[in-house]
C-alpha cells in the first residue's frame, strides 16, 4: 500500500486494536496482583459495604485499609454527589444514608469491642464515626464507618442536571461499589 504525505496506512489496524486490547488484560492481571489486601479483607468489604443505604438517588461506598501493627484497619464512607451542570456545578454534597449495624457487625467472626465517636461542629474532619474492633477468620480488623467522605476522596457519584448518574472510578483500588437508594 502506498501511502502518501499526511496519510495514514490502516491495513493493519484490527493488530493495533488487538494489541491494546491483550495490553488492557495483562494490566487488569498486574492490577489484582497489586492489591495488597488479602482475601479475607476484600470479601469483608464487599459484604460490609452493602450494610449502607443511601436515603434518595444512589451513593458509592469508599473503603481505604492499611495495615497497622494490630492488624487491619479499613475506613468506610459514603462518597459525596458532585452536581454537573447549572448553577451548582461542581459542588460537592455529601450523601445522607443509614448503615445496618447488625448487618455490618454480622460480618465479623467476632465482635470484641464498639464505640460512637460524635465530633462536634460542622468543621468537625470526617464527621461522626463508629467503630468495630473484631476478627474475621481469626484477624483483627478495626472498623471505622464515617459519617462524611474525608477531603481527599473526592465525589463518589456525579449528578448530571438531566438526570444522569455517573460514578466515580478512583484507582487506588480501595474497594467501592455503586448501590441504589
Amino acid at each position: 500500500m502506498v501511502v502518501g504525505r499526511g496519510e495514514i496506512a490502516l491495513a493493519h489496524s484490527h493488530l493495533l486494536v488487538q494489541h491494546l486490547l491483550k495490553q488492557l488484560e495483562r494490566y487488569q492481571a498486574r492490577r489484582a496482583e497489586r492489591d495488597p489486601r488479602p482475601a479475607w479483607l476484600t470479601g469483608f468489604i464487599e459484604r460490609a459495604a452493602a450494610c449502607f443505604s443511601p436515603f434518595a438517588g444512589v451513593g458509592r461506598v469508599g473503603c481505604e485499609c492499611e495495615a497497622t501493627e494490630q492488624g487491619w484497619e479499613a475506613r468506610f464512607y459514603l462518597g459525596a454527589a458532585e452536581m454537573v451542570g447549572g448553577k451548582e456545578d461542581g459542588l460537592s454534597r455529601g450523601v445522607s444514608f443509614e448503615l445496618h449495624l447488625s448487618g455490618l457487625l454480622s460480618c465479623f467472626t467476632e465482635v470484641h469491642d464498639l464505640w460512637w465517636n460524635v465530633a462536634a461542629g460542622s468543621d468537625a474532619v470526617g464527621g461522626s464515626f463508629i467503630t468495630v474492633l473484631g476478627s474475621v477468620q481469626q484477624h483483627t480488623l478495626c472498623v471505622k464507618a464515617y459519617s462524611r467522605s474525608p477531603q481527599h476522596a473526592g465525589p463518589g457519584v456525579r449528578m448530571h442536571r438531566d438526570g444522569r448518574i455517573e460514578p466515580v472510578g478512583h484507582e487506588s483500588g480501595t474497594g467501592s461499589g455503586t448501590m441504589p437508594g
